[in-house]
């Protein structure tokens, strides 16, 4: 466990400074990025209700002051809440092919955490910390999920990619999306936005602390940011009108940054989409993809 989480902090830490070399993506946002289908578009349903996680407490797992919510794994998420602690908290997720760590706040509100790799066994656990990067379980069970569909962990909110009824961007969202026809199109229009709308912040990469989540409402409000608030702009703009959408961090070649991306379901399949990098003339090709969101 030692390793893991000296892993943890160096890979939360390097995926937002990786992009500190990178120039501020152009205005123009049709060179590279976005590798969208353009025919038999998917027509889009009007009003569409904005899908919000749920603690609706039908399966409730409790113990050493944690609830565990499981009644939405079908909906690809867990919800998780932990009485207050002087000491540092992590929820850690798992399943026999890779394991997510996440910090934990302590409190009465709880945090939403996706199960994004698939149908299957997975262990949700609480970590308390011992010292320094020593962490011990406080609490945890084992879940067997069936999602609903596939697509379906990146259609909620979640820790990294967080939003409500009350956030701008989704209120932009529909602005933007208003009176347009198909999933392709708004997709289209919403990563040409973030492109056009968003500067590189080479200070803030620069500068950036450990455990930073981005703010979809700062970069909109800012117009500027790293990698990991550009995706996670497009995300939550894409999410809350009903597309399924990922982001992903993982290294980009030939320069071997850590870096953060999307990849939005249009027409049946992923599309890869990075808004940051946008006319540098990356390809799909030269991501590697660690971890999704």
């Amino acid at each position: 466990m030692r390793k893991g989480i000296l892993w943890l902090l160096f890979f939360g830490f390097s995926c937002l400074t990786a992009c500190a070399g990178s120039e501020s993506a152009p205005t123009d946002a049709t060179e590279t990025g976005f590798s969208a289908a353009q025919t038999n578009a998917t027509p889009v349903q009007p009003e569409k209700a904005l899908l919000l996680p749920e603690a609706s407490g039908t399966i409730v797992y409790e113990g050493a002051g944690v609830t565990i919510d499981a009644s939405h794994t079908d909906q690809g998420y867990v919800m998780i809440r932990c009485e207050a602690s002087e000491k540092r908290l992590k929820a850690r997720i798992a399943t026999n092919a890779q394991t997510y760590y996440y910090d934990l706040p302590g409190g009465e509100g709880y945090s939403v955490f996706p199960l994004q790799m698939g149908d299957g066994s997975y262990t949700v656990r609480v970590m308390e910390q011992v010292e320094n990067d020593l962490y011990a379980l406080r609490f945890g069970v084992e879940l067997t999920v069936a999602l609903a569909d596939e697509t379906v962990p990146f259609l909620y909110p979640n820790q990294y990619v967080w939003y409500d009824a009350s956030t701008k961007t989704v209120q932009k969202a529909r602005e933007l999306a208003q009176g347009l026809t198909s999933q392709t199109e708004i997709a289209q229009v919403f990563y040409k936005y973030v492109v056009k709308h968003m500067t590189y912040d080479t200070k803030k990469a620069a500068t950036v602390l450990k455990g930073y989540l981005p703010s979809a409402d700062e970069a909109l409000d800012s117009g500027t940011g790293i990698c990991f608030d550009y995706a996670a702009l497009l995300a939550v703009m894409l999410r809350s009108e009903g597309i399924p959408t990922k982001m992903l961090i993982g290294t980009v070649t030939p320069e071997n940054l850590y870096h953060s991306w999307n990849s939005v379901f249009l027409e049946g399949k992923w599309v890869w989409m990075d808004p940051t990098l946008d006319g540098t003339g990356h390809k799909e090709k030269d991501y590697i993809t660690e971890r999704i969101y």
